[in-house]
């Protein structure tokens, strides 16, 4: 692997974080058994199940055109193999970034003919990715190449429409291989790619789309013509575009040095969450913006650009701003749409769910989106680099040669810091429990900034060194500045209690840290298959959470759960799968009525009540 990382050189505007190189973070515990399961589920059948992923992809020099399916694979194999030290995985992954590289034709372009901008971008991040991995030139001269044929071709042929929205990515990989090798060849391209791309940047700042899109297009069959406003409409309210646009304005402000830029992707995704969010995190889209009722859908794809935009943004901004988000959109949203043997994917999941079936559909979507299948290459291929990207992301060098923990699955992280060779070893069940443990060790002593996030949640959160106390003093963070020797020990506590939020229709959601907690529904299968499984409920699911009562939390070696007191809410109907908005009158009652309902975390749920009517 790379022995350092890389920070933004001039004119581009200073960051404070970067990623470590690929290989300086292994994977344990409990996210190491997730990618276990990964790897042998998803990872192992994608080539079979979406034969364009695999070596017959135009990208390794097949004849099958695939767009994003074969770079997202690419970059799920060489980030598991990274984070699991697996030897067999990483050299069948880098087999087939050399086939990507030996498949370059001699004007720069590669994959299928006319390949669209956003899946070429989307291959460029993964054989960037290789190049963490192994520092290999030919990684290098590849992007370069492909700049080099972008710096004419986009003079000539500006982006289309669809290419205009998807810039994030090839932005991203200009801006690394810029810091890289210092090539000011690139910049120009950067410039032409800010120009023709979508302005994200005044749509996030005068936002424009406060409703529920299905409310402003009434009809499917509506005009669709390319230039129609009604095609754009879709287009830009689309949830996955919007995420993935975040990060195109954010680096597009790095490059820029645009103050405007570069807090529109802060402003953005304030008015998505305040008018669109979801509360697994992620933003209702299905797959156009819904609002907040939470019986309309968050789709795989609009998660999965969220969390690497967010994951982006940690390297363009200083501080955090949306580091919880991060967080509470992985543990629910992301992990939620697998199934156990993390081999089927649903596509689109609602907060309130009580069934999975085939004929479930939200405006604009298509049939069979809520069961868990295997059937849709693009929700599979989507969130298949998602998990081992974000434990890509928990550890960050800063700039003051630092380490940042900007999260705490658990995790080894080996990097070389002033020439002293520094490991890590997190030890935790977070988010499940709030104690985090820090091991360090060394080859000698040295002195370095260690900075812990502290969630916007984790009130009073405190770490010890060897006997001293450390309070947070910089804005999210807590930074313990001194010198470590071998053997310290880190004892970070992040105090975690229930927490009671107001929603949609007066409804109530509750959360203890980042993750959201449901009541469970027992359901049962109505087809009985086994590769697409419809489920309905089978008890009652409508429970009022009495405002005001405590909440318990109980935990044990079979999980965690919260103990609310609730009351029977009366009707509330569904129609196709999808519950009306939680009711706003729910009878009166007394207190041999109350009973104590069991809460789980949304993560471990299939069928689910997540907002609640308030008694």
């Amino acid at each position: 692997m790379l022995t350092k990382s890389f920070f933004n050189r001039s004119p581009f505007v200073g960051n404070q974080f970067v990623p470590l190189p690929l290989g300086a973070i292994r994977a344990s515990g409990s996210m190491q058994e997730k990618l276990i399961t990964l790897r042998a589920g998803l990872l192992s059948h994608v080539p079979s199940l979406v034969p364009e992923a695999g070596k017959d992809s135009a990208f390794f020099g097949g004849n099958l055109a695939g767009g994003l399916y074969a770079p997202r694979y690419l970059e799920a194999l060489l980030l598991t193999s990274a984070l699991l030290s697996d030897q067999e995985l990483q050299q069948s992954a880098l087999s087939l970034v050399d086939l990507a590289v030996a498949s370059q034709r001699e004007d720069g372009t590669f994959g299928a003919k006319d390949e669209s901008i956003e899946a070429c971008a989307a291959m460029l991040r993964t054989v960037m990715t290789a190049y963490s991995l192994t520092g290999q030139k030919a990684y290098l001269t590849f992007v370069l190449r492909y700049f080099k044929y972008l710096s004419v071709f986009l003079k000539e042929h500006p982006l289309s429409d669809e290419d205009a929205v998807h810039t994030a990515d090839v932005l991203a990989a200009g801006i690394t291989l810029y810091n890289i090798t210092g090539q000011r060849a690139i910049l120009p391209v950067l410039d032409l790619l800010i120009q023709q791309g979508a302005d994200f940047t005044s749509l996030f700042h005068a936002f424009p789309y406060k409703i529920p899109i299905s409310r402003q297009i009434q009809s499917e069959s509506e005009s669709d013509e390319e230039d129609s406003f009604i095609a754009k409409t879709k287009q830009m309210s689309d949830g996955a575009v919007l995420c993935e646009g975040l990060r195109a304005t954010a680096l597009s402000g790095i490059i820029t040095g645009s103050g405007k830029r570069i807090s529109a992707a802060e402003r953005g995704l304030a008015s998505m969450n305040r008018l669109h969010g979801a509360l697994n995190g992620g933003i209702t889209a299905d797959p156009l913006l819904a609002g907040t009722d939470p019986a309309r859908g968050t789709t795989v794809m609009s998660c999965a650009e969220l969390c690497a935009s967010i994951e982006t943004i940690f390297s363009c901004q200083e501080g955090t701003p949306f580091a919880d988000q991060w967080e509470q959109v992985f543990y629910n949203g992301i992990l939620s749409a697998f199934s156990d043997s993390m081999r089927e994917i649903q596509h689109t999941q609602q907060a309130n769910q009580v069934s999975l079936l085939k004929t479930t559909k939200f405006p604009f979507s298509k049939d069979g989106v809520a069961i868990y299948t295997y059937s849709n290459p693009d929700a599979l291929c989507a969130i298949l680099p998602v998990i081992p990207r974000f434990l890509m992301h928990q550890w960050m060098l800063s700039r003051d040669e630092g380490l940042c923990a900007m999260g705490y699955a658990p995790c080894h992280i080996r990097y070389r810091l002033k020439d002293t060779a520094i490991r890590i070893h997190v030890e935790s069940d977070y988010p499940k429990t709030s104690t985090v443990t820090i091991h360090l060790s060394m080859d000698h002593d040295v002195a370095f900034p260690l900075r812990l996030r502290i969630p916007g949640w984790a009130e009073h959160a405190f770490a010890t060194v060897e006997g001293d106390r450390y309070d947070r003093n910089e804005n999210s963070f807590l930074v313990i500045s001194r010198q470590w020797h071998d053997g310290d020990t880190v004892t970070l506590t992040l105090p975690m209690k229930p927490v009671i939020r107001s929603g949609y229709h007066q409804a109530v959601s509750i959360y203890r840290g980042p993750l959201l907690f449901c009541a469970p529904i027992k359901g049962k299968n109505v087809d009985g298959s086994q590769e697409a499984a419809q489920m309905e409920a089978v008890e009652s699911f409508a429970h009022a959470i009495i405002e005001g009562a405590p909440i318990r939390t109980e935990q044990d070696e079979t999980g965690i759960r919260l103990i609310a007191r609730a009351v029977t809410a009366g009707a509330w109907d569904q129609e196709n799968g999808v519950l009306e908005a939680p009711p706003m009158d729910v009878p009166s009652y007394v207190s041999r009525d109350v009973y104590d309902l069991i809460l789980t975390p949304y993560a471990e749920t299939v069928l689910r009540i997540s907002a609640f009517p308030r008694a």
